[in-house]
């Protein structure tokens, strides 16, 4: 089952663009924080007072507080707003997504990663995470939209420093022209659904065999690709070309929404002893709000 080809990626006109580790569409670009509005599985934003609104060439933004509870919020064209990250101001490392959870399932695999990379920014839960649970950890944030990281920085608290790069480019010449190679890139993008995307805003040529041989060129030679896959009526195809470009895929079911899948090229398959044995060695060295013994009770059949 080959994925299909791909023709090269322009960018004419960006609209709308999300997290992604980043295919340019023609008419939209793609670099920002993903799974907004359209099908990213976090639902519609819930009231709160508003801290701040904004366009950007790329989209209407928001932010709303609850409490110490921010939620960085994209407004859709019929005004309807949905929610792409939420951080808790005075813990900002816990993460309070599922899916975010999910995506740092990378860990069970790659316990030690040097560099990663994060194709969007949003309200930086994961890049929290990431500076508060592994300090030494080098971090690439690349997003498109300045808004959002201005958002990121003044709301959220999120800052560049020796560790965390925060990178305003467009995602796909970044990976185009970077050097730069990855333990881990995580995929989480969407876009407003349109003739070039699935029903849930997922861009199609981030499904080809192309844009898989890109990712693999970035990773190092034990590194992992980790998708966020929104659950609709292609998911399972979806799964089946990351099978096939991949010689290793573990798929994690978080819930009814989203599925996380987990790709290397390594020879061997993990054993889940192995697999066990490492989320009670995460979770004795992160003590998270989650337990990653908990992440490994979702993995499907291996």
């Amino acid at each position: 089952m080959p994925a299909p080809q791909e023709r090269t990626c322009t960018v004419r006109n960006p609209t709308w663009s999300v997290l992604a580790l980043a295919v340019v569409l023609p008419a939209v670009a793609v670099g920002m924080a993903a799974g907004t509005a359209f099908g990213a599985g976090r639902g519609t934003a819930k009231p709160g007072v508003l801290e701040a609104d904004t366009h950007s060439p790329y989209s209407h933004i928001r932010v709303r507080r609850q409490g110490t509870v921010k939620t960085l919020v994209f407004v859709r064209d019929n005004g309807e707003e949905a929610a792409e990250t939420r951080v808790n101001t005075s813990k900002p490392h816990e993460l309070l997504e599922p899916y975010c959870r999910f995506m740092f399932a990378s860990y069970l695999f790659r316990p030690q990663p040097r560099r990663v990379l994060l194709v969007g920014l949003g309200g930086g839960a994961m890049v929290h995470f990431l500076q508060h649970y592994d300090p030494e950890l080098k971090v690439d944030a690349v997003e498109i939209d300045p808004a959002v990281v201005q958002i990121a920085e003044k709301h959220f608290g999120v800052r560049g420093t020796e560790t965390v790069k925060l990178i305003t480019a467009d995602g796909c010449e970044y990976l185009q022209k970077t050097d730069q190679r990855y333990d881990v890139i995580y995929i989480d993008a969407f876009l407003k659904p349109a003739g070039d995307t699935d029903s849930t805003g997922v861009p199609l040529r981030l499904k080809t065999e192309k844009f898989y041989r890109t990712l693999q060129e970035r990773l190092t030679p034990d590194g992992l690709v980790v998708f966020n896959l929104n659950r609709h009526q292609g998911t399972e195809t979806d799964i089946g070309f990351i099978r096939v470009a991949f010689r290793q895929t573990y798929v994690f079911r978080v819930n009814a929404a989203n599925t996380v899948a987990v790709a290397s090229q390594a020879e061997t398959r993990e054993t889940a002893a192995a697999l066990r044995a490492r989320a009670h060695e995460l979770d004795q060295r992160f003590r998270a709000n989650f337990s990653f013994a908990d992440l490994l009770s979702r993995l499907a059949r291996m």
